[in-house]
């Protein structure tokens, strides 16, 4: 039983923990995996071996590493997210049109999954987003298409997402209490887009806005990101925040008036 009262099947559970451990671990021999997990080693072959059958696990030598069978399940999920297929050309035109970092992010379990993102000609810190793309979840508390999508929630279900994950200090400026955060995120509601302020990487600034679907309901956020000293005074004011809203604006009557659905 899980803490809610669910059930569980035990098998799923320790092969997500194999299959965990080698993606944090980037691989791992038998032995390593046994010294991360609670499990035997004869336990671990039996998956790892299973794993290997379905292309989920290739061995190299005595190191297991995930296999390529994960990459299409990626991309089947991503090009069957309406929102994906919504924003895409969008964020195409954002990007190339300010020359930063422009990124495309949904909420699940309280945390911010990257669907998609993009980068101009003037964007700083692509190793940084290209390995946070095999950070399976971000916090939503200081990043601007986070704060925004909080923004959209439900209070509860804001006041459950930080009870559930906390509101962890990434730099000096992330807001860490829960009503200077709350405070925050009514700002976000009356003037329409969110802002970081160098609250998840020092030196980077960011914009963003939600984006809902049909029945009002959150679908993602968008925002762009560069380093403080171009998106500063009236590009931070004023400029990137018309046109992050206009192009959360534009996908959204896509996903209302378009079959991505």
């Amino acid at each position: 039983m899980d803490s809610d009262g669910s059930r569980r099947i035990g098998s799923i559970d320790r092969a997500y923990e194999i299959v965990d451990t080698l993606r944090r671990r980037n691989g791992c021999t038998l032995s390593e995996v046994e010294r991360e997990t609670a499990l035997t080693a004869g336990t671990i072959h039996t998956y790892l071996a299973t794993l290997s059958s379905y292309g989920l696990v290739v061995k190299r030598g005595d190191v297991y590493e995930l296999g390529p069978n994960f990459v299409t399940f990626g991309e089947f999920v991503r090009n069957e997210t309406p929102i994906y297929r919504a924003g895409r050309e969008e964020i195409d035109r954002l990007a190339a049109d300010t020359g930063e970092a422009v990124h495309l992010f949904v909420e699940h379990e309280g945390k911010g999954i990257a669907i998609y993102e993009s980068f101009g000609d003037d964007a700083v810190g692509l190793k940084y987003h290209m390995e946070n793309r095999e950070r399976p979840r971000r916090e939503l508390h200081c990043t601007a298409y986070g704060k925004a999508i909080l923004a959209a929630l439900p209070e509860p279900r804001v006041r459950e997402i930080i009870d559930r994950h906390g509101l962890e200090a990434k730099t000096r400026n992330t807001i860490t209490e829960v009503d200077r955060l709350l405070g925050e995120l009514e700002t976000v509601r009356e003037r329409g887009y969110a802002r970081n302020d160098a609250e998840e990487v020092r030196g980077i600034r960011g914009v963003g806005a939600a984006v809902l679907d049909g029945s009002g309901e959150v679908a993602g956020g968008i925002s762009v990101s560069g380093p403080v000293s171009r998106i500063e005074g009236e590009t931070f004011d004023s400029e990137l925040p018309e046109r992050v809203v206009e192009v959360a604006n534009l996908v959204q009557v896509r996903l209302d008036t378009e079959d991505y659905r």
